[in-house]
């Protein structure tokens, strides 16, 4: 997840709660049907306490994201996470900006749970203020998103509760690439556990 995967993971949650929140729904919601059978977890590949992201694009993507904390770890659903980052964009960032987002779920291998495609994030942007929050962080809600750092404050996001099984613990990767008119503009991806309660 680059500054982008943090501009979908906060300013999304700020300004458009129920986007959001459909989409984390749909991706519970859906990993709970795909585990409901299975019998085995695995957690070779996840220590709990060490949640890591990594850069899935290239080092000249224009979004770099330096630093990104995702807690409690593991994340319990039903429940709330706390996300900040900080990153640098190193040009501006116009419309449309497309994401493609992909979920997996690892057992003994990792298996495909959701994948969505948003064409133009920024026609999912409010128009007008931007949160107060954002404000003060200096950071902006609306497209484009001009060159520079930028770093957010801590951000509590609701996790809703899931209809459905879920493992007492699994560990799941989530991957968000940005793209501007089929030009990558950065790829990360995010590995952690989650537990339900």
């Amino acid at each position: 997840m680059k500054i982008s995967a943090c501009l979908l993971v906060v300013i999304l949650p700020v300004c458009c709660y129920g986007h959001w929140k459909e989409l984390l729904d749909e991706t519970l919601t859906t990993l709970a049907e795909r585990l409901e059978d299975a019998q085995m977890i695995d957690d070779i590949l996840y220590k709990q306490g060490k949640s890591t992201f990594e850069n899935c694009g290239s080092s000249s993507d224009p979004i770099d994201l330096v630093s990104l904390s995702v807690q409690p770890d593991p994340i319990k659903v039903p429940g709330n996470i706390t996300v900040s980052f900080s990153g640098k964009l190193s040009t501006d960032i116009t419309a449309p900006i497309a994401v493609s987002i992909v979920v997996e779920a690892q057992f003994v291998f990792w298996i495909h749970v959701l994948s969505k495609e948003i064409p133009d994030v920024c026609s999912m942007l409010p128009s007008g203020s931007c949160p107060p929050v954002l404000v003060k962080a200096g950071i902006p809600c609306h497209c484009p998103f001009k060159a520079g750092s930028y770093s957010s404050p801590s951000l509590t996001i609701p996790l809703p509760a899931v209809h459905s099984y879920i493992p007492p613990f699994t560990t799941i990767r989530v991957q968000v690439k940005l793209t501007h008119n089929g030009k990558e503009l950065g790829c990360y991806s995010l590995t952690t556990g989650i537990t339900s309660g």
